[in-house]
């Protein structure tokens, strides 16, 4: 059920409409520089920060033609430092671990392939059984997170999610409003934690829409003119 028939009154591009039951998905991707790496796990360096707890896919590259995707599970996250970008704002940098899910499988033997290409072994490495690796492509770390939408317009929306984002996180975007999909890709304008009652501590992301096709944007502005206003 939609209610919310009145905007919210702000100084905004866009007038905001209060909105219930709907729902969407944050697609997650990102590069990361791997620190160091074995059979079970690996060490990585990554601008966004990972939620522990939570599985996510990891793509290894080697060469022109060896692709190795594991699922993994974030059991540590660390901020690291903070790196200025070319435009003088700071940027968090973070470290994690995963934990491979599917060594034990075929994926085993293709892994230990992947290591003996590219391993190079330090001494203080080796009682752990953790290698530094002698190239410096990064892996792509991918995951979905569900949100739900508090508030809509022409311009953004305001969600709720579990994704942990810092201002100028940027992603890929779904949302299903009535019953079509809406596709759009996303900026963190403003972000704050929250407590919520049932789900514990989780974010509220002011997100602006910085690309949409002209398709989904009419579908956007046919659904607040029909519905909200």
């Amino acid at each position: 059920m939609e209610s919310g028939k009145r905007p919210i009154v702000e100084r905004r591009r866009s007038p905001r409409y209060t909105v219930e039951g709907v729902q969407g998905i944050l697609h997650v991707s990102t590069g990361a520089k791997i620190l160091n790496m074995s059979l079970t796990g690996m060490a990585v360096e990554a601008d966004l920060q990972v939620r522990v707890g939570r599985s996510y896919s990891l793509t290894l590259k080697h060469g022109a033609d060896f692709a190795l995707t594991l699922s993994g599970t974030a059991v540590w996250c660390h901020l690291r430092s903070l790196r200025k970008t070319e435009d003088g704002e700071a940027k968090s940098v973070y470290h994690a671990g995963f934990r491979f899910d599917d060594t034990l499988t075929q994926k085993a033997l293709d892994l230990t392939h992947f290591l003996e290409a590219t391993a190079v072994i330090a001494v203080e490495q080796r009682i752990s059984g953790r290698f530094k690796l002698k190239f410096a492509k990064p892996v792509d770390l991918d995951t979905a997170y569900q949100f739900i939408v508090k508030t809509i317009s022409a311009s953004g929306v305001l969600i709720e999610t579990d994704m942990p984002a810092t201002v100028g996180t940027v992603f890929d975007m779904e949302m299903s409003l009535q019953g079509a999909t809406l596709e759009a890709r996303g900026r963190v304008a403003h972000s704050r934690d929250v407590l919520e009652a049932r789900r514990g501590r989780v974010s509220l992301l002011g997100i602006e829409f910085v690309r949409m096709s002209d398709k989904d944007r009419r579908a956007l502005e046919d659904y607040i003119a029909g519905q909200l206003q």
